[in-house]
């Protein structure tokens, strides 16, 4: 898996590894299904199988190019984006059998949140939040959700769709009531996508 691993809206491209440890040739069939999981570690569907005959020579370690499919995921997806890529194998001279698995979520984009000017106590300030959406697909009723202890009570801001592809920019005003280094927060909720937050710090002077 390159970087930090796949991104929500794109194919999950990982890499597979195979060594044969013998001084002899191998041939193995190795079976592969790709399922997404609930945060509890619970599959909950199947999206992808596979089945390949794969050759060794003595020693060699041969890494196998594996894709899976936006298309194959998109309505399946649950709270955490997590999957889960099953690899199971038999040697065939041998019989010895071979089993993996390996569990990684799809990176979600950030929230940026942009504070526009000095945030002093009592005083009203602006705040911009940006989002790029990910999927080749429209967001549907977005909800954007800010709060920050000393900063603003919990807030709910119907925004509405967001097109494929799409940025979008909103600005809030806020009045700090307390002094400090204070965190700011906010998330996206919508049908189509979770797990999308961010936050930023904002130091706010005394009047």
């Amino acid at each position: 898996m390159d970087g930090d691993g796949p991104r929500m809206g794109g194919d999950a491209d990982l890499s597979i590894t195979l060594r044969n440890s013998s001084s002899e040739p191998r041939t193995l069939v190795l079976h592969s299904a790709a399922a997404v999981m609930y945060y509890t570690g619970v599959l909950k569907a199947t999206v992808r199988k596979d089945v390949l005959d794969v050759e060794l020579q003595p020693s060699e370690v041969k890494s196998l190019e594996w894709s899976l499919d936006y298309q194959l995921y998109r309505d399946q997806l649950v709270d955490q984006a997590a999957l889960m890529l099953t690899l199971s194998g038999r040697v065939k001279p041998t019989q010895q059998v071979l089993a993996t698995q390996f569990s990684f979520r799809l990176r979600t984009p950030d929230l940026v949140i942009t504070p526009v000017g000095a945030a002093t106590v009592g005083e009203k300030m602006a705040v911009t939040i940006s989002f790029t959406n990910p999927l080749p697909q429209v967001l549907k009723a977005v909800i954007f959700h800010v709060e920050g202890l000393g900063l603003v009570p919990a807030r709910k801001i119907r925004y509405g769709d967001i097109g494929s592809h799409a940025s979008v920019s909103l600005t809030e005003q806020i009045v700090p009531s307390l002094p400090g280094t204070r965190k700011l927060m906010a998330s996206l909720d919508c049908r189509q996508l979770t797990q999308v937050h961010g936050v930023a710090d904002i130091t706010v002077l005394q009047k």
